[in-house]
Order: C-alpha cells, then structure tokens, then sequence
C-alpha cells in the first residue's frame, strides 16, 4: 500500500468527535438488530415468549451510516489539518536551524583554531613539567571569552559542554598562574616552571610539588572537558573538519 493511503485510511481514530459520530452511528444501526436476533431469538426458543423487538427500518439504517461516514469524513478532516500543522512546524524549525546553525558553527570553529586537538594534548601534558608555549597560553586566555553571551551557541546540548570547557581552561590558568613564569626563559617563548625552588629541599620545594600537582591534576580535566566538548559537536552534526 502506497505510505500515503497507509497514513490515512489507517490512522487511529483518535479524536473525540470522529469517536462520538462513530459510535452513535454504529448503536443506532447495530444494537436494535443485536437485539432482534440474540434476545427475541432465545426468548422465544426458550421460554416461548415472543418480545416485540423490531429489525431497524430503512431510515434507522440511513442515519446510522451517515453518522458514521461523517465520522469517517471528520477523521480525514482532522488528519489532514494536523499534517499541515506538522509541516508548518518541521518548516519554521528547518528556518530556525538555517539561521542557527552558522552562528553555532562560526563559533566552534574558531574555538577549535585555538585549540587544535594534537597541539592542545602535547602542551597540557607536559606543562606540569615543561611548560607552555606563551602563544598557546594566549590561546587558552582567549577562549575564556567563549563564556559571555554573544558567543552563546543556540544548540543548548553544545552549549553546555561549551560552558564546562571554559570552566576547566580558567580553573587551569589560575593553576598556572604563580607557577608558571616568563622569567624562567630568558628568550620569551615558554612560560616555565621555576626550577630553583626543587634544590632549597625546605617549604619552597614542597610547595613546588605542589603546585606542579595540581597543574597537572587541573590539565587532565582541560583535556577530557575538551573530549567531551569534541565528541558533543560532533554528535549535534557540526562539520569540524582536520582537528
């Protein structure tokens, strides 16, 4: 059967009226004759009592099977507005996402230009111990500014990921900060840990290992906050490209 004539002659019918014009069309031509054949049948074989119950007339037929065409036609009616009204839904969405989904993407992608998934993994890592590049820690501080409401994304399931990411990245920097320091390289480049305190072996070096700990502990949830946000863009149907 052709999914169109499946969808209507199929369909439930669901709605209050087409269930009423149904019913009372079929009790008015069924019920009289239910009677005329099961109860003045036994009555009369029975207990030789003969009821004065009538087969339904003509007109009591007509009005039984026009109740239940208009019924028919009621349930047609209404499946047919409801299609319609699903259509116009599925278009305003189809025009809502149209408009949304470039501003969403926009979005991601410069998030992901300023961390590339392999450059991100290596400097994290190793930044407990070896610090950061100063342009991938400018990076990190620029996707800070992905909280504010005009980088708001309107898929909200991203949005959320979005949100804890940037929570992992400053909960990171503030680690780092104090931590790491440009004047432990004398060319600019990195931002390094200070590696003087771990010979003073007193309250220095212990805070050292500290710190270094809890660098280390903060990039770990960077880096699996980051997954996530990965693996969440990817499942919303966002084309990332090479990360």
């Amino acid at each position: 059967m052709h999914p169109f004539l499946k969808k209507w002659l199929l369909s439930p019918f669901s709605n209050k009226v087409t269930k009423s014009l149904l019913y009372t069309g079929m009790a008015i031509v069924s019920t009289p004759l239910i009677e005329h054949l099961i109860l003045k049948v036994v009555f009369k074989k029975v207990f030789n009592i003969d009821i004065p119950i009538d087969v339904p007339d003509v007109p009591a037929y007509i009005a039984g099977v026009i109740l239940m065409a208009l019924g028919g036609c009621h349930n047609l009616l209404f499946l047919s507005l409801e299609n319609s009204k699903q259509k116009r839904l599925l278009a305003l969405q189809r025009e809502k996402q149209a408009k949304e989904e470039p501003h969403d993407q926009r979005i991601i992608e410069e998030i992901i230009s300023f961390l590339p998934y392999d450059n991100t993994n290596y400097w994290i890592e190793q930044a407990s111990y070896a610090g950061l590049r100063r342009d991938f820690s400018h990076n990190l501080d620029c996707c800070m500014r992905f909280s504010e409401p005009p980088y708001a994304l309107y898929n909200e399931v991203v949005e959320s990921k979005k949100q804890e990411l940037v929570i992992t990245i400053r909960h990171f920097n503030s680690k780092c900060a104090g931590y790491l320091g440009a004047q432990e390289d004398a060319s600019g480049i990195m931002y390094l840990p200070p590696y003087h305190w771990k010979g003073r072996r007193d309250e220095s070096e212990k805070r050292y290992y500290e710190m270094l700990h809890d660098v280390a502990n903060a990039g770990q949830e960077l880096l699996q906050a980051y997954d996530a946000f990965i693996k969440c863009v990817k499942s919303q149907g966002f084309i990332i490209g090479k990360i």
